[in-house]
């Protein structure tokens, strides 16, 4: 290469560079110029009647414009009119006149024009430039916090969803995002995750509280959801364009037939199904009422029912037990007043014990430690799902600490708690500690107050994004538990009355023939009612009959003596819970009106287990003998709330 074409290259190159970095300050003048030119061609080709006319009416549209904006002071408006004005006159006069004295002195005006407007802008972005390049070095953001092309004022991303969220955030904090990832889109809007600079005043926290200002500052069209990620810096940004959630989901029936299976209970937003493990997992289900917790528990419910290696056990103090007493049928045992919901706890607090016991002797059998119950292999796991965790503490102060102790203990045993209630607090256990941090699935529905998010998840939720204030119809919950601590509105299966009632007739526990076999430790049923009064003529002595009568030597009740009477006639043969349902007297003819009193006799050792007939446990009156009146008061007593 010859030293002359090296310099020439040398004084390309250089040019070249010092353009480029030019290139902003070069903008105006280059378009100024090209315009000109492009008017001097269409000069050279020959301009009509009719194009003069095109340009005397953008001319004045432009004009017409700029007078607008300075009449009713709209910037936007007047400097767009004015700028179009000169930039259509200069069009104008190049195209009729050619390359000429006038056509060059509109094309100088032009110039002059646009760069006294572009110089102040220049100048003006170049410093916000540097201020924010200043304080993102203060705070420890590096180049790719400030977007793409760092050269460029403002912020940029890789799309447009990215640099509205740079600039949104920078506009909130003054100071730009590190860096943002995991941008993806959903068939519902998109979901990002910004790193947030260190400091006090750029938490996540922050940003969530100022949320509608951040949506403003986005400016996009769609419902803003911030939350915490899993670090402390993180920020996960969701913008949902259209609601996915707003309609009702059908319930697709029982996803497993095995509780080692976590429930499949509904929906997330981005279309994703949410698991609920429930085996070893106490459940708490929280919210306002009217938001869906009986919708939620009914889908456990479903679950529960249709696992053979699992059994449910129900506590519903409303009047006639509306929310959980359609599963009745499907039960071990469903407690609908106060005497009896503490008597099923009693019952579930012994069934762990039991449990204890025959896992420490199992371990002695096999030489080894065994901690856990296994469903199928040792027996069922147990759900016990109670209605309105409040109601039930408020009118059995007793039943609190009993609750407790099941929640810190009865989950190697393969005992759930799945509870519902709409007032989570420490007050729901009787003051003294929190047990919600017993629950290892928290569920949270909609709420009034913020206030119910940090009852349900714990102090600080809200904060980090679980705004249950924000869940707009019922069904729709966020959840938490090990692997979900990032807040995801998702939306329950919903159960019609018909497929409640189509799945307890088919998982009904009478449906299998016989049935399962009782618990060892039943639910104590009410005491016997007292006989009615004797009829007698105008109030006046009553008519004398023969009554049967108990061991103690107490009547037996009219509606029980047809039972009574039944197993008194078996002898020492004994009578099985079928053959007394298939004698079919009145009152005989449901399984718990043989059962329950039964049950009770047993516990006051006037009825006993002689043997077992066609797999079917066989009782016979036990042998008369002096009852003791203070153990049997005791025995019978009714818990008060």
């Amino acid at each position: 290469m010859s030293p002359t074409l090296g310099r020439a290259r040398t004084a390309g190159t250089a040019a070249a560079r010092w353009t480029f970095r030019r290139r902003f300050e070069f903008a105006p003048a280059a378009a100024d110029l090209g315009l000109t030119a492009l008017s001097w061609w269409h000069h050279a080709t020959g301009v009509t009647g009719p194009e003069h006319l095109t340009y005397a009416a953008a001319t004045l549209g432009a004009a017409a414009l700029g007078a607008k904006g300075l009449q009713h002071k709209h910037k936007t408006a007047a400097l767009t009119g004015v700028g179009g004005t000169v930039l259509m006159a200069n069009t104008w006069i190049g195209a009729a006149v050619g390359p000429s004295a006038p056509s060059l002195i509109a094309a100088g005006l032009m110039g002059v024009g646009a760069y006294s407007a572009y110089v102040p802008w220049l100048t003006k972005a170049r410093q916000d430039r540097l201020a924010l390049q200043v304080k993102a070095a203060k705070a420890g953001v590096g180049a790719e916090g400030l977007g793409d092309s760092v050269l460029n004022p403002g912020l940029t991303g890789s799309s447009t969803e990215e640099t509205a969220l740079l600039r949104a955030l920078a506009a909130l904090l003054t100071v730009p995002a590190v860096d943002v990832t995991s941008l993806e889109y959903t068939p519902f809007g998109w979901r990002a995750i910004a790193i947030l600079p260190p400091g006090r005043n750029t938490s996540p926290q922050k940003v969530i509280a100022r949320r509608d200002q951040l949506a403003a500052n986005l400016g996009l069209p769609g419902r803003l959801r911030l939350a915490k990620g899993e670090t402390d810096n993180e920020l996960v940004v969701s913008l949902y364009e259209s609601d996915p959630l707003a309609s009702t989901i059908p319930w697709p029936g029982p996803s497993t037939t095995s509780c080692t299976e976590p429930a499949l209970l509904g929906l997330d937003a981005f279309g994703q199904p949410v698991h609920v493990p429930l085996l070893y997992n106490h459940v708490l289900i929280g919210g306002a009422t009217d938001n869906g917790k009986s919708g939620i528990q009914n889908v456990l419910i479903a679950y529960a029912v249709a696992c053979k290696d699992a059994e449910v056990l129900l506590v519903d103090l409303k009047p006639g037990a509306v929310e959980l007493g359609p599963w009745r049928s499907c039960a071990l045992g469903l407690a609908d007043t106060p005497s009896r919901a503490m008597q099923l706890l009693k019952m579930v607090w012994a069934e762990v014990e039991r449990r204890g016991e025959y896992l420490r002797e199992l371990g002695e059998q096999l030489g080894k430690p065994v901690k856990k119950w296994i469903p199928g292999e040792h027996g069922p796991a147990w759900c016990v799902f109670i209605d309105e965790l409040a109601e039930l503490v408020r009118r059995v102060p007793t039943a609190a600490k009993l609750v407790e102790s099941l929640l810190q203990v009865a989950r190697f045993a393969g005992i759930t708690l799945v509870c519902a209630t709409q007032s989570p607090s420490n007050k729901v256990f009787g003051g003294s500690t929190d047990g919600r941090q017993q629950y290892q699935v928290r569920i949270g529905l909609g709420a009034k107050e913020s206030t119910t998010a940090n009852l349900i998840f714990g102090p600080g939720a809200y904060g980090d994004g679980w705004t249950l204030d924000e869940l707009d119809a019922p069904g729709k919950f966020l959840r938490w538990d090990r692997e979900h601590q990032v807040p995801v509105e998702a939306r329950a299966f919903w159960m019609s009355e018909d497929e409640i009632g189509a799945t307890t007739h088919r998982y009904a526990l009478e449906s299998a023939g016989e049935g399962r076999e009782h618990p060892e430790h039943e639910p104590e049923p009410d005491d016997d009612p007292p006989p009615p009064p004797p009829p007698g003529p105008g109030g006046g002595r009553p008519i004398l009959r023969a009554v049967p009568v108990f061991p103690d030597g107490t009547e037996v009740p009219d509606n029980r003596t047809e039972l009574w009477q039944a197993i008194e006639k078996a002898g020492p043969r004994g009578i099985t819970i079928p053959e007394l349902v298939a004698i079919e007297p009145d009152g005989l003819k449901a399984r718990g009106s043989v059962s329950d009193p039964l049950m009770q006799w047993i516990r006051k050792d006037w009825v006993i287990q002689v043997g077992t007939r066609d797999r079917s446990k066989v009782y016979a009156v036990a042998p008369r003998r002096r009852l003791n009146s203070a153990t049997e008061k005791a025995e019978t007593a009714i818990v008060s709330g």
